[in-house]
């Protein structure tokens, strides 16, 4: 399994609240219309010991294999959501990474 994974690295520049309300209402209803997208993850940072995340968020999209992926990064569905990243880079202060994955799940026991 393939995993695409967008980190956002640093705060956001006015209100939290509105900007976690835009990527949950508008921006991942977006990305979760990729074509052959298996599973879509959101990742919010939690302060711990009163320290702030170095992460906001982080976003990570599961496809099959790379060519599912392919299909997904050359779609009309994808272009969408970049155009509409735009939006949350400018509500954002600092770094976006992104990073893909070969992904294996590892059993644990229960």
């Amino acid at each position: 399994m393939l995993a695409f994974c967008a980190y956002y690295e640093g705060t956001v520049k006015g209100s939290e609240a509105e900007f976690d309300a835009y990527v949950q209402e508008v921006h991942l209803p977006l990305v979760a219309k990729y074509p052959k997208l298996q599973q879509l993850r959101y990742q919010k940072g939690v302060v711990r010991d009163g320290q702030a995340p170095k992460f906001y968020l982080t976003f990570e999209l599961f496809f099959k294999d790379w060519d599912d992926f392919e299909v997904a990064k050359n779609s009309a569905e994808r272009q969408l959501a970049v155009d509409d990243a735009l939006k949350l880079e400018a509500m954002f202060e600092g770094d976006i990474h992104h990073v893909v994955y070969d992904n294996e799940e590892i059993a644990v026991a229960s």
